[in-house]
């Protein structure tokens, strides 16, 4: 299971991620194309800082997330220290587990979409998302751009954090299967105490699937989505070849 075994370094790897900016970005989203939303379902949720950060604005937000080390890893970092009853989280599959049938909006945001490398796993998320709105909710969600991926190339990169207590190097080394549109990461991570000096090491692969828009639109018919907006991710521009992120904007028939 994909961020299983460096669950309780996502945070220190994912610092410069911009989880306030990004959740007033969803926010802009759903006060345009749902303009009084109040129940929102998050697929994908890891650790709930998204959601956690939805509820300031006064919604309500349930997660589902396959990794209990990152439903986890949420609660031992002081965000369970204070009791949100406007946000919960379930383990489970996002293209399987049921909530209720009672949401006005369902968000999956880092790429979540691309985690789903099968037409059926896609078919089947979509689906789930619909049968969980509201007649007229909407599934906002992002996911590799296709013509930019290949236009730009993955390539191997290099990450490196720190805190007081820990260094970590993150190597991530793609293999490419263009005609599928899949792009497998592996990723060797190298975490460092620095108190005792003590390296170790984690292996995870990461299969990733990118989509043109016209397949996303192609999913969005088959499973009873009308296709309402698609745009870069967080900029709003026109999807290009330079545009790595896209995001997408259903509502359910």
């Amino acid at each position: 299971m994909v961020f299983e075994k460096y669950a309780q370094y996502y945070d220190l790897l994912y610092q410069d991620k911009d989880y306030q900016k990004e959740t007033e970005y969803i926010l802009s989203l759903l006060k345009k194309y749902h303009p009084k939303p109040e129940k929102i379902l998050e697929f994908g949720s890891g650790s709930g800082l998204h959601g956690r950060l939805l509820t300031n604005a006064g919604l309500k937000v349930s997660g589902i997330e396959r990794s209990q080390q990152m439903i986890d890893l949420g609660l031992s970092t002081g965000q369970g220290d204070i009791p949100n009853t406007n946000f919960s989280c379930t383990q489970g599959d996002c293209t399987s587990i049921f909530i209720g049938d009672y949401f006005d909006a369902v968000i999956s945001i880092f790429h979540v979409l691309s985690y789903q490398t099968s037409d059926e796993k896609v078919i089947a998320m979509l689906k789930n998302a619909r049968r969980q709105l509201e007649p007229g909710g909407i599934f906002i969600f992002d996911y590799w751009f296709a013509p930019a991926v290949w236009y730009l190339g993955p390539t191997l990169r290099v990450k490196r954090v720190h805190n007081q207590q820990l260094a970590i190097t993150r190597i991530a080394e793609p293999e490419c299967f263009r005609e599928q549109n899949i792009v497998q990461v592996n990723y060797q991570t190298f975490v460092e105490d620095l108190k005792s000096n003590h390296i170790s090491e984690i292996k995870e692969t990461h299969e990733m699937r990118a989509f043109e828009t016209d397949e996303i639109e192609e999913f969005a018919n088959q499973t009873g989505f009308a296709l309402l907006h698609s745009e870069e991710w967080m900029t709003g521009h026109t999807p290009s070849n330079e545009t790595w992120g896209v995001c997408t904007v259903l509502q359910k028939n």
